[in-house]
């Protein structure tokens, strides 16, 4: 009978997969217009031009096209680091159908590399079967579909994470530390407040060997000289810098600067996309997600109907991450060896915690960040903790529904997850430690 139960949701999570898969087929050809600042960014710096405040003009062409960035603002819609333009540099110049293609398939393909990660992760079948689980769980989740139809990039953070993670799992293979520190210095250029994510593991670096330490030190700075080594990169850096600051000033409406700009052409096909077949493709397969916003100053406008200034949300945010630091601390001067998982997930939350008081906007694919956490819980399941896993899963739900009567569900889901990690932080036992 137990046999038959694991065949049957064996058969229905290979199903969901693959509705899944034909789902986001059918979204990728609605145009994933996000990807497009991507490249545009990629391409002027590969040509030797300040991206952040570039704006469309004529005689520019298609290369630099984006339907996106057409307003009367002074900065331009791009906003990924420079580091991350770099990236895209050997795809840059194919046809913006061709990557948004090419990134539809790197997404699953980091989706279920980290999947197999989290499987050899688990030390039982029970462990690999929460690992499938929730896998397939989150991708009917709005984070996802939302990450899916903006062609988003979010999706490499959790993925660098889980890397860097099982790197420094093993303490034995100096090769692992050369890894960890390519994987930090690259997660820190993608995302810079990702640094936080990191100062955690300070806490164990007396458990590795010198010779690992030193390996892993001159790996992450190699990175960052190869990035920043340039006087070109820095400007990069020095006017995304400044973007950063205009893009603060856009969207809690500080008085923008503006300017005037020349008028969107409206291209009818431009790079082997064609807007009347987006729009045939678009009304063949329909799909809903809510475009909502899960920051803090989100929920304080809505529910206080005030409005709370940058220097207070910087201030909450760091008042919420010295409590959650001090309860780690508390609870945990007493291990001789701190437990890596615990550790992570610490590490994680802190970071976290700057992503929800952020002063720019985050949409819902801004959560599928959260896959990380959720793939290594699994992989550490232990029936000790199914209220947990409970609050969990009901954070999951409400991030893949959307209820007429509710406001805000998906992004109340995201903060349930999040408060049920933070429980299972401080009251999780280690079988072994780590």
């Amino acid at each position: 009978m137990q046999k038959t139960i694991l065949i049957l949701i064996f058969l229905l999570l290979i199903a969901a997969l693959s509705w899944s898969v034909y789902r986001d087929i059918q979204i990728e050809k609605q145009y994933p217009g996000d990807l497009r600042n991507r490249v545009v960014g990629a391409r002027l710096q590969k040509d030797g031009h300040l991206p952040y405040f570039y704006k469309w003009k004529t005689i520019d062409g298609l290369r630099y096209y984006d339907p996106q960035n057409f307003d009367d603002h002074k900065i331009s819609n791009i906003t990924a680091t420079p580091f991350l333009h770099q990236l895209l540099y050997p795809i840059a110049d194919l046809p913006q159908r061709t990557i948004s293609k090419i990134w539809l398939f790197a997404e699953y393909l980091l989706l279920l590399i980290m999947a197999f990660i989290g499987l050899s992760l688990a030390k039982n079948k029970t462990q690999q079967w929460a690992v499938a689980i929730t896998t397939v769980l989150f991708l009917f989740t709005y984070a996802w579909i939302g990450h899916i139809a903006a062609g988003q990039i979010y999706l490499a953070i959790p993925f660098l994470m889980m890397l860097f993670y099982c790197f420094i799992s093993n303490r034995s293979k100096v090769i692992y530390a050369a890894f960890a520190g390519l994987i930090a210095a690259s997660l820190i250029l993608i995302r810079p407040t990702a640094l936080l994510f990191f100062l955690p593991f300070l806490l164990i670096i007396r458990f590795y060997s010198f010779k690992y330490k030193m390996v892993f030190i001159v790996s992450t700075i190699l990175v960052f000289v190869l990035a920043l080594g340039g006087r070109r990169e820095r400007m990069y850096w020095m006017q995304y810098k400044s973007a950063i600051k205009e893009q603060v000033r856009s969207h809690q409406n500080l008085n923008p600067a503006l300017q005037q700009n020349e008028p969107d052409p409206r291209f009818i096909k431009w790079e082997c996309w064609d807007t009347k077949q987006i729009s045939i493709d678009a009304s063949r397969f329909k799909f809903h997600y809510n475009r909502e916003q899960g920051n803090v100053f989100i929920f304080i406008n809505h529910f206080f109907k005030r409005r709370i200034p940058v220097w207070l949300l910087s201030a909450l945010s760091i008042f919420v991450m010295t409590c959650i630091s001090l309860l780690f601390y508390k609870r945990n001067r007493s291990i001789a060896a701190l437990n890596l998982y615990q550790l992570t997930l610490f590490a994680f939350c802190l970071y976290m915690v700057t992503d929800f008081f952020s002063p720019i906007y985050r949409p819902q694919y801004n959560a599928t960040q959260w896959f990380f956490p959720l793939l290594l819980i699994a992989s550490h399941y232990q029936s000790d903790h199914k209220k947990i896993y409970a609050g969990i899963l009901a954070g999951l739900v409400l991030n893949s529904i959307n209820l007429p009567f509710m406001l805000l569900e998906q992004s109340l889901g995201e903060y349930l997850v999040f408060l049920s990690i933070l429980i299972l932080l401080f009251t999780y036992k280690p079988i072994t430690q780590d």
